[in-house]
């Protein structure tokens, strides 16, 4: 198979309508952690949804890899541009509503106006990437994966509140390998408990969203998926010995991130730790981890005589 003809225009427009979406997300979500309202006014409930809305278009193109290439689109049209701008205006007004929310006005109609644009945002994104009548016609072609689609995020949505109760232990883990790694590199941190570095500059906590328990959940999730649809075709033993490695190096890598994060908000700006470290950096590591995976060792999990017929059917 030729990558290059599996990104088809609607895969293109997912992808892009994903990265607006974690640009958004980014944003606002720098804006509502460092104004300490996180779990204040309904905003702790986005992290998981977001989450599960990218599981949910993962799952998606997963279940429709085999039959999007014969999906027929419109051209996307300059005029689709009217609906990012208006993405980003309603962007806008999240920014200056979340603003007022930190100032102290917490009215309802702020709140309302807050939550209601930051969804807007996100609603408007999709339709500029998309359009309107592309949504449609991707639902009629589709609706029974969409609603799988879904279905299998909102069960993975469970999963991850179930395995948010593990972040602690693996924050603890990643707090003293991090300051091992700090140490080698001539740079001193205090561990102050449960889960703080301290650095004479900032101070640092390896909080949930840095334990790496999020992309280990999403890589469990999809992992699962794609050894459910391919179940037939995968080496079984070699698809089960290989998750608990992938974890591993998953996990390993998220220390090497925290890490990194680290040592730029150390010598470059403080703020560039204090912000990425809580926002969709890690589900953008995930994404590229995840990517690397499956390109690598997919081939591999199958069969001899599965690749073997692959090989051929290419040629």
């Amino acid at each position: 198979m030729n990558p290059s003809k599996t990104i088809t225009p609607l895969l293109w427009r997912v992808i892009v309508f994903a990265c607006l979406f974690i640009i958004i997300s980014g944003v606002l979500g720098v804006q509502i952690i460092s104004g300490g309202i996180l779990f204040r006014d309904g905003f702790m409930l986005y992290g998981g949804i977001g989450k599960a809305a990218i599981f949910a278009l993962i799952a998606f193109v997963l279940l429709t890899r085999h039959t999007v290439l014969s999906l027929k689109l419109q051209a996307w049209h300059p005029a689709y541009l009217s609906w990012i701008l208006a993405s980003l205006g309603a962007c806008i007004l999240a920014w200056l509503s979340i603003n007022s929310l930190l100032a102290g006005e917490r009215t309802l109609s702020i709140m309302i106006t807050a939550h209601g644009s930051l969804v807007l945002s996100i609603i408007f994104a999709a339709i500029g990437c998309i359009g309107l009548k592309n949504i449609w016609i991707v639902w009629q072609r589709y609706s029974r994966e969409i609603v799988g689609s879904i279905i299998l995020a909102l069960f993975f949505y469970l999963f991850l509140i179930v395995v948010y109760a593990l972040w602690q232990p693996l924050a603890s883990v990643v707090l003293f390998s991090v300051s091992w790694l700090l140490h080698l590199t001539g740079l001193i941190a205090t561990i102050v408990p449960p889960h703080t570095l301290l650095f004479d500059k900032f101070g640092i906590t390896i909080a949930q969203y840095c334990s790496g328990i999020e992309s280990i959940a999403l890589f469990t999730g999809l992992y699962a998926i794609v050894g459910l649809l391919d179940w037939k075709r995968f080496h079984k033993r070699r698809y089960f010995a290989l998750f608990p490695l992938a974890l591993v190096v998953l996990f390993g890598l998220n220390i090497l991130r925290v890490y990194s994060l680290i040592l730029a908000g150390y010598y470059i700006n403080p703020d560039i730790a204090f912000s990425l470290f809580h926002t969709y950096a890690g589900l953008i590591f995930f994404v590229l981890y995840s990517a690397v995976f499956w390109v690598i060792m997919y081939k591999h999990l199958l069969i001899k005589n599965e690749g073997a017929h692959n090989k051929t059917h290419e040629k």
